[in-house]
Protein backbone atom coordinates (compact mmCIF):
# COMPACT_ATOMS: atom_id res chain seq x y z
CA UNK A 1 0.00 0.00 0.00
CA UNK A 2 1.49 3.32 -0.96
CA UNK A 3 1.88 6.16 1.54
CA UNK A 4 -0.96 8.29 0.14
CA UNK A 5 -3.43 5.43 0.29
CA UNK A 6 -2.30 4.52 3.82
CA UNK A 7 -2.86 8.13 4.98
CA UNK A 8 -6.32 8.20 3.37
CA UNK A 9 -7.36 4.92 5.03
CA UNK A 10 -5.97 6.08 8.39
CA UNK A 11 -7.82 9.41 8.17
CA UNK A 12 -11.06 7.72 7.08
CA UNK A 13 -10.89 5.25 9.98
CA UNK A 14 -10.10 8.04 12.44
CA UNK A 15 -13.03 10.16 11.22
CA UNK A 16 -15.29 7.10 11.29
CA UNK A 17 -14.33 6.25 14.86
CA UNK A 18 -14.78 9.85 16.00
CA UNK A 19 -18.19 9.99 14.34
CA UNK A 20 -19.23 6.72 15.97
CA UNK A 21 -18.07 8.09 19.33
CA UNK A 22 -20.05 11.29 18.92
CA UNK A 23 -23.15 9.41 17.79
CA UNK A 24 -22.96 6.99 20.71
CA UNK A 25 -21.99 9.42 23.46
CA UNK A 26 -25.64 9.69 24.57
CA UNK A 27 -25.74 5.95 25.26
CA UNK A 28 -22.37 6.07 27.03
CA UNK A 29 -23.36 8.98 29.28
CA UNK A 30 -26.62 7.32 30.34
CA UNK A 31 -25.25 3.76 30.64
CA UNK A 32 -24.76 3.65 34.45
CA UNK A 33 -28.55 3.68 35.04
CA UNK A 34 -29.93 0.96 37.28
CA UNK A 35 -33.27 -0.58 38.14
CA UNK A 36 -34.68 0.67 41.46
CA UNK A 37 -34.38 -1.55 44.53
CA UNK A 38 -35.43 -1.14 48.13
CA UNK A 39 -33.40 1.65 49.76
CA UNK A 40 -33.15 3.86 52.82
CA UNK A 41 -33.19 7.10 50.85
CA UNK A 42 -34.21 8.60 47.52
CA UNK A 43 -31.94 11.47 46.47
CA UNK A 44 -33.53 13.93 44.02
CA UNK A 45 -30.60 15.92 42.71
CA UNK A 46 -31.00 19.63 42.11
CA UNK A 47 -30.58 21.28 38.73
CA UNK A 48 -31.42 19.52 35.52
CA UNK A 49 -34.29 20.03 33.13
CA UNK A 50 -37.13 21.13 35.36
CA UNK A 51 -39.43 18.78 37.18
CA UNK A 52 -38.40 15.37 35.81
CA UNK A 53 -36.17 14.52 38.78
CA UNK A 54 -38.93 15.32 41.26
CA UNK A 55 -41.49 13.27 39.31
CA UNK A 56 -39.18 10.28 39.32
CA UNK A 57 -38.40 10.66 43.04
CA UNK A 58 -42.11 10.93 43.80
CA UNK A 59 -42.88 7.82 41.76
CA UNK A 60 -40.17 5.86 43.60
CA UNK A 61 -41.54 7.09 46.93
CA UNK A 62 -45.13 6.21 46.01
CA UNK A 63 -44.03 2.72 44.96
CA UNK A 64 -42.45 2.22 48.38
CA UNK A 65 -38.78 2.04 47.40
CA UNK A 66 -37.81 4.31 50.33
CA UNK A 67 -39.48 6.27 53.10
CA UNK A 68 -37.40 9.44 52.75
CA UNK A 69 -36.49 11.87 49.99
CA UNK A 70 -33.41 14.08 50.12
CA UNK A 71 -33.67 17.21 47.99
CA UNK A 72 -30.38 18.75 46.92
CA UNK A 73 -29.74 22.02 45.14
CA UNK A 74 -30.69 24.12 48.16
CA UNK A 75 -27.24 25.70 48.44
CA UNK A 76 -27.54 29.17 49.89
CA UNK A 77 -30.94 28.49 51.50
CA UNK A 78 -29.46 27.82 54.94
CA UNK A 79 -31.75 28.95 57.71
CA UNK A 80 -34.63 29.51 55.31
CA UNK A 81 -37.86 27.59 55.15
CA UNK A 82 -37.10 24.72 52.82
CA UNK A 83 -40.76 23.74 52.73
CA UNK A 84 -41.74 26.92 50.88
CA UNK A 85 -39.52 26.09 47.89
CA UNK A 86 -41.35 24.85 44.80
CA UNK A 87 -39.63 21.45 44.96
CA UNK A 88 -40.94 20.83 48.48
CA UNK A 89 -44.41 22.14 47.63
CA UNK A 90 -44.58 19.83 44.62
CA UNK A 91 -43.92 16.76 46.77
CA UNK A 92 -46.05 17.90 49.73
CA UNK A 93 -49.04 18.61 47.48
CA UNK A 94 -48.79 15.03 46.19
CA UNK A 95 -48.91 13.38 49.59
CA UNK A 96 -45.30 13.19 50.74
CA UNK A 97 -45.32 14.05 54.47
CA UNK A 98 -43.03 16.81 55.77
CA UNK A 99 -41.10 14.39 57.96
CA UNK A 100 -40.18 12.32 54.87
CA UNK A 101 -38.30 15.26 53.34
CA UNK A 102 -34.65 16.05 53.99
CA UNK A 103 -32.64 18.91 52.49
CA UNK A 104 -29.06 19.44 51.42
CA UNK A 105 -28.29 23.15 51.68
CA UNK A 106 -24.51 22.70 51.70
CA UNK A 107 -23.76 21.28 48.25
CA UNK A 108 -23.18 23.34 45.13
CA UNK A 109 -21.75 20.58 42.89
CA UNK A 110 -22.38 16.93 42.08
CA UNK A 111 -19.16 16.06 43.89
CA UNK A 112 -20.35 17.82 47.06
CA UNK A 113 -23.82 16.24 46.79
CA UNK A 114 -22.27 12.76 46.72
CA UNK A 115 -19.95 13.40 49.66
CA UNK A 116 -22.48 15.22 51.85
CA UNK A 117 -25.14 12.58 51.19
CA UNK A 118 -22.71 9.76 52.02
CA UNK A 119 -21.82 11.43 55.31
CA UNK A 120 -25.50 12.00 56.15
CA UNK A 121 -26.28 8.36 55.42
CA UNK A 122 -23.34 7.13 57.46
CA UNK A 123 -24.42 9.26 60.43
CA UNK A 124 -27.90 7.72 60.28
CA UNK A 125 -26.62 4.23 59.55
CA UNK A 126 -28.42 4.07 56.20
CA UNK A 127 -26.88 1.74 53.66
CA UNK A 128 -28.62 2.27 50.30
CA UNK A 129 -29.62 5.29 48.21
CA UNK A 130 -31.48 5.71 44.94
CA UNK A 131 -29.92 8.73 43.21
CA UNK A 132 -32.24 10.34 40.65
CA UNK A 133 -30.97 12.43 37.75
CA UNK A 134 -31.24 12.94 34.00
CA UNK A 135 -29.77 10.36 31.59
CA UNK A 136 -26.69 12.27 30.37
CA UNK A 137 -25.73 13.19 33.94
CA UNK A 138 -25.32 9.57 35.09
CA UNK A 139 -21.77 8.91 33.85
CA UNK A 140 -20.38 11.84 35.87
CA UNK A 141 -22.46 10.85 38.88
CA UNK A 142 -20.96 7.36 38.80
CA UNK A 143 -17.53 8.99 38.84
CA UNK A 144 -18.21 10.82 42.13
CA UNK A 145 -20.81 8.66 43.89
CA UNK A 146 -18.72 5.51 43.59
CA UNK A 147 -15.79 6.76 45.69
CA UNK A 148 -17.97 8.74 48.14
CA UNK A 149 -20.15 5.73 48.88
CA UNK A 150 -17.43 3.09 48.94
CA UNK A 151 -15.48 5.13 51.52
CA UNK A 152 -18.55 5.09 53.75
CA UNK A 153 -19.72 1.50 53.08
CA UNK A 154 -22.88 2.69 51.29
CA UNK A 155 -24.54 1.38 48.14
CA UNK A 156 -26.07 3.67 45.57
CA UNK A 157 -28.16 3.06 42.46
CA UNK A 158 -28.36 5.68 39.73
CA UNK A 159 -31.97 6.02 38.62
CA UNK A 160 -32.63 7.84 35.39
CA UNK A 161 -35.51 10.17 34.70
CA UNK A 162 -37.47 9.32 31.55
CA UNK A 163 -37.79 12.62 29.66
CA UNK A 164 -39.82 12.25 26.49
CA UNK A 165 -37.40 14.43 24.52
CA UNK A 166 -34.23 12.48 25.39
CA UNK A 167 -32.97 10.27 22.60
CA UNK A 168 -29.51 8.83 23.30
CA UNK A 169 -29.10 8.00 19.61
CA UNK A 170 -29.91 11.53 18.40
CA UNK A 171 -29.22 13.82 21.37
CA UNK A 172 -27.78 16.53 19.09
CA UNK A 173 -31.17 17.14 17.42
CA UNK A 174 -32.60 18.76 20.54
CA UNK A 175 -30.91 22.08 21.28
CA UNK A 176 -31.31 21.76 25.06
CA UNK A 177 -30.00 18.17 25.18
CA UNK A 178 -27.12 19.07 22.86
CA UNK A 179 -26.08 21.78 25.31
CA UNK A 180 -26.54 19.42 28.28
CA UNK A 181 -24.39 16.71 26.66
CA UNK A 182 -21.72 19.23 25.70
CA UNK A 183 -21.57 20.56 29.25
CA UNK A 184 -21.43 17.04 30.67
CA UNK A 185 -18.44 16.19 28.49
CA UNK A 186 -16.64 19.34 29.66
CA UNK A 187 -17.53 18.61 33.30
CA UNK A 188 -16.42 14.99 32.95
CA UNK A 189 -13.01 16.15 31.76
CA UNK A 190 -12.79 18.61 34.65
CA UNK A 191 -13.89 15.99 37.22
CA UNK A 192 -11.36 13.49 35.83
CA UNK A 193 -8.59 16.02 36.47
CA UNK A 194 -9.88 17.52 39.72
CA UNK A 195 -11.14 14.44 41.56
Amino acid sequence: MNRRRFMFVTCALTVGLLLMGVLNVGHWLSAPRRVPTQANLIVALGGGRGIERLRTALLLYQRGYAERILLTGFSGVQGGDHYTRWESKYLLERGVPRDALLFDDQSATSYEEANHTALLMKSRQWKTALVVSDPPHLRRLAMVWGPACSQNDIQYHLISTEPSTWDPSAWWRDKVWAKFVGMELVKLAYYALAY
